[in-house]
């Protein structure tokens, strides 16, 4: 992989970590990244850099130019880090762009001490004690190579025999190797030895392409998928669509059977009229347990019938409620003398409470 830039501005440091990411299938024995980058935006970088350390497969990371700022962090989580001769690298604190001249307010400063420590964690993992490389950074600290190999901030310096680069500034460097890197580009792209599955993607007959001919190709090869994208987008929401009208099919079907099962409960005396409601939605949230619990419930015997059946004086208890006979004190007498009818007074009582007798 290539970071050529700032991060943030040219690279999009939270889409390189996914595409990083990606790569960690046990396919490779280590992932390459070459690098020449100013630094950039703190919050990018580090996921670039919790990519790195969360992977399995070893990173190695060149720098082939600078590595700087929020970019030397990034460099520095790799497993290996190789420079070339002329490479540099520089440390420093986080600051926020467009302060200049601004008072930075309390809330600020509590944010950027958060953010040096943060960095500060990733840096000294490569053997320098916190003291000193809070100094370096604060310092705003540049490295050659060589220096920075003694630091422990690389581990391997290669020769270029590019003495035209050795005395560059920074930012000539970043220029020189970012416009040399484009010339090369140019070069290769001229003509693209094409895989058997681009000849195929692509629709090439000799396998290899200028181009123009695989940009062309490639949009109409992106225009293609988006269009069954489209196509299966459009189904999705049909789908939804069908599922979501059955469902409600299926809702409403329910409640004309739960008012149904409700008004069979009341007419059969089993359950009070103020109980309806309740088992109603009792119904809807589980139809199969509703039949079951109500199911078992003993249908209420009409007063009247036990008036003409139980004899002698069981007319006058007949024709009160559980409440008058307990308040009569007539609970006891009745349980002795008409056991029958006390149970059917003691079940329409409980039923009415919604009880049951353990």
């Amino acid at each position: 992989m290539r970071l050529y830039g700032a991060i943030g501005p040219r690279v999009d440091g939270d889409y390189f970590a996914q595409e990083l990411a990606s790569l960690d299938r046990g396919d490779f024995d280590m992932i390459h990244i070459r690098m020449n980058s100013p630094g950039g935006n703190v919050f990018q970088g580090m996921s670039i850099v919790s990519a790195i350390l969360s992977m399995n497969t070893p990173v190695c990371v060149h720098i082939d130019g600078i590595a700087a700022s929020m970019a030397a962090v990034v460099a520095v989580a790799a497993d290996r880090v190789c420079m070339m001769d002329f490479a540099k690298m520089m440390i420093h604190d986080p600051y926020f762009t467009g302060e200049s001249g601004k008072a930075t307010s309390p809330k600020q400063k509590k944010a950027l001490a958060r953010l040096t420590d943060m960095l500060r964690q990733v840096l000294v993992r490569r053997g320098k004690d916190e003291a000193t490389m809070a100094k370096l950074m604060r310092e705003e600290t540049w490295f050659s190579a060589a220096e920075a190999l003694d630091a422990g901030l690389c581990d391997e310096i290669t020769s270029s025999a590019r003495n035209e680069f050795m005395n560059l500034d920074p930012m000539q460097l970043v220029a020189a190797v970012d416009a040399e890197y484009q010339t090369n580009n140019q070069e290769q792209m001229e003509k693209i030895n094409l895989s058997a599955e681009a000849i195929v993607a692509l629709g090439s007959k000799s396998g290899q392409m200028d181009e123009a001919a695989v940009s062309a190709a490639i949009v109409a090869a992106v225009a293609a998928k988006d269009e069954e994208i489209a196509s299966l987008k459009a189904a999705k929401e049909t789908a939804e669509a069908e599922i979501a009208r059955l469902r409600k099919e299926k809702e409403d079907a329910v409640a004309v059977e739960a008012v149904s099962f409700a008004d069979a409960l009341v007419k059969a005396g089993k359950i009070a009229a103020d109980a309806k409601d309740a088992v109603i939605e009792t119904f809807k949230a589980n139809p199969e347990n509703a039949r079951k619990i109500f199911g078992s419930v003993p249908e209420r015997t009409k007063l009247s019938s036990l008036a003409g059946t139980q004899g002698g004086d069981a007319g006058k208890y007949a024709a009160k409620s559980w409440d008058e006979l307990d308040r009569a004190g007539l609970l006891a007498e009745l349980k002795a003398n008409h056991p029958d009818l006390y149970e059917k007074k003691y079940k329409e009582m409980a039923a009415s409470l919604h009880i049951c007798r353990g």
